[in-house]
């Protein structure tokens, strides 16, 4: 989950929508809200197409946030509920001028707190695995039971995106760490690949968050129920009862493994 999202009611905050639809605890992470759609004021002259995606790409990195994002709304979220909150930190490792503060920075929060990362290419601009390599090995030598959770996203003109054989050579090279594929069947297509490309890697687990139903389901065909962990990516992209409906409503997957899947892999896999 994120801290804040268009999906909360109007003064509703995190704890009060998580007990709206009986979610007893949660991993929540921070958000960018600098208002990416607000319209940019465009010049009289006409463009074609390139130019367009030019001036659209400046325009998205002035909205970019300089240093790293501040954490206190996560931090504010689990004082009032320690024992439901897990703090994750949003980390953009692409900061090489800033590179020692940044490092800094994380550390002072895994000292607070913080039981794993998050990172997202679309937002920082990083390429995966290469701009990666050092957080993991910074991560390692702090602390072994920090997780990392990957923001998946497919090739597009204006990220690389990720690709799940470079999460296997990620995973190769950190066998300790434990990553979490966010998004792990957001099509059919990545489902597939994801499951053939990663069923052997036993650090790799699959979030569930904005996928396609019968993308979870066959992610748990190929690569088993142990390994699925419910997610929402909400109140932000999606909403917590479209989320449990997927796993509620899958076929063929007893309730035991359901709640294997909304409850007991992600409840183990902290406390592991």
């Amino acid at each position: 989950m994120h801290s804040y999202g268009v999906f909360l009611n109007p003064g509703e905050d995190i704890l009060h929508y998580m007990d709206r639809f009986n979610v007893e605890k949660a991993i929540i992470t921070t958000i960018n809200r600098t208002k990416i759609h607000h319209k940019q004021k465009e010049d009289a002259s006409d463009y074609d197409g390139k130019d367009k995606m030019t001036k659209f790409l400046a325009n998205f990195r002035k909205m970019l946030p300089k240093g790293q994002l501040s954490h206190q709304d996560v931090i504010d979220i689990a004082n009032k509920a320690p024992e439901r909150i897990y703090k994750f930190f949003w980390f953009n490792p692409k900061l090489e001028y800033e590179e020692e503060a940044n490092y800094k920075i994380l550390e002072d929060h895994f000292k607070k707190g913080f039981c794993g990362v998050k990172t997202h290419t679309a937002f920082n601009l990083f390429n995966f695995p290469k701009d990666i390599i050092k957080l993991a090995s910074f991560m390692q030598d702090f602390d072994k039971k920090l997780m990392f959770f990957i923001h998946s996203l497919p090739k597009t003109s204006l990220v690389r995106g990720i690709f799940p054989k470079d999460i296997a050579s990620l995973a190769k090279q950190f066998p300790n760490l434990r990553i979490i594929v966010g998004h792990a069947a957001y099509c059919m297509e990545y489902a597939i690949e994801v499951g053939v490309t990663l069923k052997d890697y036993n650090n790799v687990f699959f979030e569930t968050s904005c996928s396609v139903s019968y993308g979870i389901y066959n992610l748990i065909k190929s690569v088993g129920h142990k390994r699925i962990l419910y997610g929402s990516d909400s109140p932000t992209a999606s909403t917590l009862p479209i989320e449990i409906d997927k796993i509620i409503t899958l076929p063929k997957i007893s309730n035991e493994q359901k709640q294997d899947i909304l409850y007991n892999n992600v409840n183990n896999l902290i406390n592991m």
